[in-house]
Order: structure tokens, then C-alpha cells, then sequence
């Protein structure tokens, strides 16, 4: 499949997101910021070559069937007032099978699904850069507030979205991902424990002053059973 994104020297190798590396045990900071670890594809939009925002997967392939995300996140751009890079976690019926299933082939069929659980946000031309010096904890401060800020203006746009006469998904387009502050390692196992009995993959840690820099490294850190 031809890439369609537009970075300097970009190749297939090149990582488009910050990863996470393994967690063993210890805080990153002084606090740390835990989120829950969803079970979806990876997903960034941005504006390829044709100059068009889309989404697209760590690995660079295009996710169809998703033009009432896009919608949310170019109210999103229109208050920031600037062209941005929105990170986040894309699930289809809550489950990864279903989502694979509509990115590899029931997309195809007609309509949209799915739900963006946006984590992370920064502009593009920072993003193409190779990341955000901004703190993260800043950064998604700005992202529920741009989110917040874009739901409002939805809610009193009257008008259906062009091509929908007001059929939308009946998941919500985007959520932000919500977190805790933890200053112990114990308090992240707690959270853990949690997460499991209620079934879910596991957590995020993530050092609360952190940048984001495009590649694996250990400002984020994965916890899952069996870690």
C-alpha cells in the first residue's frame, strides 16, 4: 500500500508515534500519569500529501469509515487555529477483533464506526518535527479543553454534517482518555489490580513532564498481566 503522510526521509522504519517501553517497578517521576491501556489500533491523524487529514496506523495505512472522527478534530483544529496531530487509540464495538475487522474489511460496506480515545495532541508542525516539548500533563490539559471547546460548537450547530441527513455512529466520535496522578509505585499496582478484575489490558505510565518524541523510549511505560 503506498504512504501517503509526508515526513523528511520518511520510511517505513521511521516510527510516526511515541511507544512505550516495559514497566519494572518504578516510578519515572517524582508523579506519573496512569491511563488505562486500550485494546485498539493505534491511531494518528494528520494531513497527507494531498494535503487532507486522515487516519492512519502506527504502521502508516490508512483507517476508511471515519469521517465523523475527522469532523470532531477539525472543529478541534478550527479553536486551536492551527493544524494539529491528534494521538490516540481508535476501537470499534469495544473489542479488538471488531476493529480489525472494520479497518481490514467492513469499512468497505458503507457508513462509519468507531471511537477515537484521544490521549495525546500537538501541532502537526511540531509532530513532524519529531515531537512537543510541551509538558504532558500541559498537553492534555490543551487537549480536553480544545475537546471540550469543539463539543460546544457541535452542540449548537443546528446544521446536520454534510452527507449524514443526522445519521451518525451510535458511539461517541471521540473521548480523551482519562487519568490519575500517582506518586508511589504501590498506588500503580493498586490501579492495576483494578483494571484487571474489571478485565481490561492493563495501564500507561507516563512521567507527568515529559515530551513527546516520536520512538520507543522510557518517558512511557507499559504495564499488562504477566508484565
Amino acid at each position: 500500500m503506498t504512504l501517503h503522510y509526508n515526513l523528511p526521509n520518511t520510511r517505513r522504519s521511521i516510527e510516526l508515534f511515541q511507544l512505550a517501553g516495559r514497566w519494572s517497578g518504578n516510578l519515572l517521576s517524582d508523579t506519573a500519569v496512569v491511563e488505562c491501556k486500550m485494546d485498539g489500533f493505534r491511531a494518528g491523524h494528520w494531513r497527507g500529501l494531498d494535503g487532507k487529514p486522515k487516519f492512519w496506523t502506527r504502521n502508516g495505512y490508512a483507517i476508511e469509515g471515519t469521517g465523523h472522527i475527522s469532523h470532531v478534530l477539525s472543529v478541534m483544529e478550527r479553536v486551536a487555529g492551527e493544524p494539529m496531530f491528534f494521538d490516540g487509540e481508535f476501537i470499534v464495538g469495544n473489542t479488538l477483533a471488531e476493529t480489525k475487522a472494520w479497518c481490514e474489511r467492513n469499512w468497505k460496506s458503507g457508513g462509519e464506526a468507531g471511537t477515537l480515545h484521544l490521549f495525546d495532541a500537538m501541532p502537526d508542525r511540531e509532530w513532524r518535527d519529531g515531537g512537543c516539548d510541551m509538558p504532558l500533563i500541559e498537553r492534555k490539559a490543551r487537549l480536553q479543553a480544545l475537546h471540550d471547546a469543539a463539543a460546544g460548537e457541535i452542540a449548537d450547530d443546528w446544521a446536520w454534517r454534510e452527507g449524514t441527513r443526522d445519521k451518525e455512529p451510535d458511539a461517541p466520535p471521540t473521548v480523551v482518555v482519562q487519568h490519575n496522578i500517582v506518586a508511589a509505585a504501590r498506588g500503580v499496582q493498586m490501579l492495576a489490580d483494578e483494571v484487571w478484575a474489571q478485565g481490561g489490558e492493563g495501564l500507561l505510565i507516563k512521567d507527568t513532564a515529559a515530551a513527546y518524541t516520536r520512538g520507543r523510549n522510557q518517558a512511557w511505560l507499559k504495564l499488562k498481566r504477566g508484565n
